[in-house]
């Protein structure tokens, strides 16, 4: 019995000596900053769209990262605004919002354009166009309209024009397809001549006039079939 006694004190005395203690270690996290400026707004509740029955906000906002266009469309009801639609789209930093509205594909609703780049050459500003889609009641983001800089609404033609210039200048006419602008001719000038594209139905380009120039400096043009500079 003694021994019993005597086994259970050591065994006590050994478990008490392996015994250890657990620590909770918390690591320190230092959580990144993001600091969000608003490098420039506009905000218009007159004539987008539905005549004051709609309002739309542009944000641009910046960020040590990136810099993106926050597009706000809302809908009047019972004297107050709701959200209707919403965009985020990619912009630099450096330009400002520039923003023009006005009815781009004759349907009596006013859209709005903006400058969200910069080309390479500085003459070369890169617009985002917005559609107010009445059908909808939505925005209708033209998805390749950074792609054609200085866009213009042609009422000769009713449709785009873009104007690019590269080694010397070249105006493209534009057509809106739901989303997207598709060129249907462009009008060149360069090293002396002015030279005039159409694309016919199977989308080959078809050269229909090239006439010798003598420009005192680069043109944007109004038409192409005849070929006629914009005053």
């Amino acid at each position: 019995m003694k021994n019993i006694i005597y086994l259970t004190t050591i065994l006590l005395i050994i478990s008490c000596s392996n015994k250890t203690e657990t620590k909770i270690v918390r690591k320190s996290k230092t959580e990144k900053l993001v600091i969000v400026d608003t490098l420039a707004f506009f905000a218009d509740s007159i004539i987008f769209g539905e005549r004051q029955k709609n309002k739309i906000e542009v944000y641009k906002i910046g960020t040590e990262e990136n810099t993106i266009a926050k597009v706000y469309l809302y809908e009047k009801r019972k004297n107050q605004w709701k959200l209707k639609d919403s965009l985020i789209l990619e912009a630099v930093r450096i330009n400002d919002l520039e923003t023009e509205v006005k009815d781009f594909n004759n349907d009596n609703f006013k859209d709005i354009i903006f400058t969200t780049g910069m080309a390479a050459r500085g003459g070369n500003i890169v617009q985002t166009l917005i559609l107010y889609s009445p059908k909808t009641k939505s925005l209708n983001w033209i998805k390749n309209s950074e792609s054609y800089p200085n866009l213009m609404y042609n009422k000769k033609l009713d449709c785009i024009d873009a104007c690019i210039l590269t080694g010397g200048q070249t105006t493209y006419f534009l057509k809106i397809e739901k989303d997207t602008l598709r060129e249907f001719a462009n009008v060149d000038q360069r090293d002396g001549r002015i030279i005039a594209e159409i694309r016919d139905a199977n989308g080959k380009w078809i050269e229909i006039e090239n006439i010798k120039d003598e420009p005192e400096s680069l043109d944007r043009f109004i038409n192409f079939n005849p070929i006629e500079k914009r005053k």
